[in-house]
């Protein structure tokens, strides 16, 4: 069967479809003691394209404790927003501020299928109104270190690993597990200004990191965040990596 010859509403996953059938977060949001109520607008009524943002944040430390949307315009406008607010729930301003169109669309395709290309213009326009809401929270305080990683810890896994990876050179080894983390693991990391380097590898399981920024302080870098690292990896590469940071 030809994909590009399918009705828009079948190119989508099961998933996806029930997303856009009944989203998650559609809704508004009013003030609320000790939140700061953040709104953004984007989009006009002429061009049938609008969105609007909603933001609760929480004045004491710049948590985003709820988030709404109300979105005119394509499907691919409504998956975006809704894919942002579930995204924005229970991080501060700050990570925020660090979402990214690829992010927002990694996010939407590890939890619902695969993501039409053409709705990139969609997670730009989202990217552009959670900039809005971080503008007019900027005078909250918000905590440095998180106790959480914001890594996901749903994911498949490769049976028996990648073939063949005992017997790989070590800069193949190396390679791979840069290519993992640098699409699985570090656009995470990077929303609490940290980061994670691949050092080298030791026979073919144990794999030594260096973190960097924030996460050299942060208690969840050999708690949470490492075991979320090693989860990954053994998922996508092989199940004997033990994942070492250098401290």
């Amino acid at each position: 069967m030809d994909y590009l010859r399918l009705p828009v509403w079948e190119k989508y996953g099961k998933k996806l479809r029930e997303r856009l059938d009944l989203p998650r977060y559609a809704g508004t949001l009013s003030e609320t003691p000790g939140m700061r109520l953040a709104v953004s607008r984007i989009g006009s009524s002429r061009d049938a394209l609008q969105l609007t943002l909603y933001w609760l944040v929480d004045e004491t430390d710049g948590i985003i404790a709820d988030a709404k949307f109300q979105a005119v315009g394509p499907t691919g406008l409504i998956a975006a927003s809704d894919a942002a607010c579930e995204m924005a729930l229970r991080k501060s301003y700050d990570q925020a501020s660090r979402f990214s169109a690829d992010l927002l669309e990694r996010h939407l395709r590890e939890k619902e299928g695969a993501v039409p290309p053409e709705w990139a213009s969609f997670f730009n326009l989202v990217i552009e109104a959670i900039d809005l809401g971080v503008q007019q929270c900027l005078d909250i305080p918000f905590a440095a270190v998180y106790d959480e990683t914001p890594i996901e810890e749903d994911f498949g896994e490769i049976p028996g690993g990648i073939p063949g990876w005992e017997e790989f050179a070590e800069e193949k080894k190396l390679s791979i597990l840069d290519q993992v983390i640098d699409h699985e693991i570090r656009p995470y990391i990077e929303l609490d200004a940290g980061g994670v380097k691949v050092l080298g590898i030791r026979g073919s399981g144990e794999v030594r990191i260096l973190y960097e920024g924030a996460c050299t302080t942060c208690h969840a870098s050999t708690g949470s965040t490492l075991s979320a690292i090693q989860k990954i990896l053994r998922a996508r590469v092989h199940p004997s990596l033990t994942v070492i940071p250098e401290l």
